[in-house]
């Protein structure tokens, strides 16, 4: 049991982690509660304009906290490699 125990422990701390880097607060290099192609371009090199576009879902050109999630949710947006 103590070592299930220490085996999701560690997946949790390894999970936060990797999430921070993909924190939208964190992506969000302006405050202004939206996220440009260039802010999430920062972190995820290689999102193409046709990847911004598949991912900003209401077409506005800026990429809002809850089309982030749901592109993180749905992998159009993955983890950078460490």
């Amino acid at each position: 049991m103590q070592k299930l125990s220490l085996i999701l422990g560690t997946l949790a701390l390894s999970t936060g982690a990797a999430l921070a880097a993909t924190d939208f607060v964190t992506l969000d290099a302006d405050a202004s509660k939206t996220l440009t192609l260039t802010e999430l371009q920062a972190t995820f090199a290689d999102l193409t304009e046709d990847g911004f576009k598949a991912i900003d879902a209401n077409a506005d050109g800026l990429v809002d906290d809850a089309e982030f999630k749901a592109a993180v949710e749905t992998a159009k947006l993955v983890e950078p490699a460490n």
